[in-house]
Order: structure tokens, then sequence, then C-alpha cells
């Protein structure tokens, strides 16, 4: 079909795209009204027409100006699916009036990444669940490990997704928090322990519970322990049968945040109740108004000790 006004024949014979002239009309194709008909059609459909009027070309659907020469099953060339059989005017109102033409697409699914994303459940005590599982220490560990944490607090479980990395960082995170809470717990510990920060100086005061007397000591890089033991050289002296010569060491880790306690003794030192491990096993983190007794409170005296003030 020519669309350029030429009469000029493709071929002989009836075969489709042969003109003829009509009796009082211009030349038109055989099969179908002239360029020049569909031309006229077109600018008259886009002064008055609109979507879903009447086919400019009664007997041919789909014809609304332009006819359609791209092969079926396909849009015109320069259009989407959404505006095919769409008229120039038709589209231009539809941007007019903000409507972006809509365009098909195909939902990706996700579930695989997840699905095959290594996860663990870490099971957590009961009694620690309240000063763990809340909204900060969640995005704390978040951040510093990269998983994905979820809290279980009716299971009493901390549930971690992400890479193999991700998770080995927060699993070896909340079980230094599961360690360091055996020995007492609170919010404040739980945050310190999940996130240390740098501290230069801790001032330490020990408050006795009995007949001790009080000590105090300010912790720097260049004074980090203070000794409690029976040798006079401690900074805390305590003359008794069951103190060794070096009792405990009250130690400020400048690093890691925190005051650290390591057990010299023969006979035991408890924090908060339980034993601490002996010092080659490693140091426990203390905070403050933690119990640090010298006599097993499991024998009846819970007050041969001090209440340590720590201020950092």
């Amino acid at each position: 079909m020519s669309f350029g006004g030429s009469d000029n024949e493709i071929g002989e014979g009836d075969r489709p795209g042969k003109r003829f002239k009509a009796e009082g009309s211009d030349f038109i194709d055989a099969d179908g009204p002239s360029a020049e008909t569909q031309l006229e059609a077109l600018l008259r459909e886009n002064e008055f027409g609109g979507i879903g009027g009447p086919s400019v070309f009664p007997g041919k659907p789909g014809m609304s100006g332009v006819p359609n020469m791209s092969p079926p099953g396909t849009s015109p060339p320069g259009t989407s699916p959404s505006t095919a059989g769409m008229t120039g005017a038709s589209i231009a109102r539809r941007e007019a009036e903000g409507a972006e033409p809509h365009v098909e697409t195909t939902p990706m699914d996700f579930s695989r990444l997840t699905r095959d994303t290594p996860t663990r459940a870490i099971p957590v005590p009961k009694g620690l669940v309240q000063y763990l599982m809340t909204p900060e220490n969640r995005q704390v560990l978040t951040e510093e490990s990269g998983a994905d944490v979820e809290w279980a607090p009716d299971e009493a479980s901390v549930k971690l997704r992400g890479s193999q990395e991700q998770v080995k960082r927060a699993t070896r995170l909340l079980q230094r928090v599961l360690m360091h809470c055996h020995w007492g717990k609170n919010e404040s510990k739980v945050r310190r322990l999940l996130k240390p920060r740098m501290v230069e100086s801790a001032m330490i005061r020990l408050s006795p519970m009995s007949t001790l007397r009080q000590a105090e000591k300010l912790l720097s890089a260049a004074a980090p322990t203070m000794g409690i033991g029976k040798d006079k050289a401690n900074d805390v002296v305590i003359q008794d049968a069951i103190i060794s010569r070096v009792h405990c060491v009250l130690e400020l880790d400048s690093e890691r945040g925190a005051v650290y306690i390591v057990d010299c003794s023969t006979n035991g030192t408890f924090l908060n109740g339980h034993r601490l491990p002996s010092k080659t096993v490693g140091k426990v983190l203390c905070s403050h108004g933690d119990e640090l007794l010298f006599k097993d409170p499991a024998m009846g005296d819970r007050e041969f000790g001090y209440t340590m003030n720590i201020i950092d």
C-alpha cells in the first residue's frame, strides 16, 4: 500500500495494491481506501475523536487512523501494549491528564534468596530476655553484625538470618553477652557487651557491706589495675585467713570500654553470687552496682565484700 501519493503500480493483475480510478473520485487501492482518504480520516478523528469511537473504516476492526502494519500479535512501532490502537490525540490527552501509559510487568520472585540464606536460632536464658530483647539492642546487634535479627521472647530465642559471616558475627556477640551475664545482668551491661566503646578512665569506689574499709581508685592507661588481697602491695589490703596474697584484680580495658575482674585466689571470688572463673580461663566484665564477695554466699556469709560503684 502506497502512502506517498505515487500512482505507480507494484505489478500487473488484480493483486492487492492494484489501483483504479473510480468515477468522481481520486485513485484508491483495490484492497482499501487511498492514503489521502486515510490521512483525512486521521485528521478528522484527531479533531473530534475519542477513545472507543466508531471505526473510521467500516468493516475493518481496529482501524481508527493509521492502519496497523505490524505483524499479528505485536504492537505498532512506537507504541506500548497499553497504547496500541490509540490515536495520537488520545495518547496526548492521557499524558495531559497525568496518566502514565500502563506497562505490563512480570513480578519477580525473591523467595529463593531468603530461603537459601543461612539462618540460626540462639537460645537465651529466660532471665536475660527482658534485658537483651529491646528495640535498641536489636538495632545495635544488626549494625554490628550485618545480620537480620528477630527477637522471639516467647520462645526465649534469637533468630539470625544473613550471610555465613554475618550470622557468625552476630552469634559471637550473643555468646559474649550470654557468658558475661552469667555473673549479673542489666540492660546497660548488655549494651556495653554488644557495642564496646572507648573509655579513657574509670573511677572505682568499693562500698563495704560489713566491717571492711572503703576504698577507691581512678583507673586509667597509666594505672589500669586495682589489686585486692592480703599483701600490702595491693591497693586494697584485707587481712583474713580466706584471702589470698593477691585475691583479685580489677582492670580497666580501655579498648573494650569496661572494667573487668580477674580471680587470682585459691578459695574463690564471687560476683553477684556466682564464683568467677580462674585467671587462666579469663576475666569477667563488671557493672555499676555489682556485688563482690570473698566468701561463698552459699555458706551463709553474704556480706564479706563490697558493692562496686563504677563511674566512667
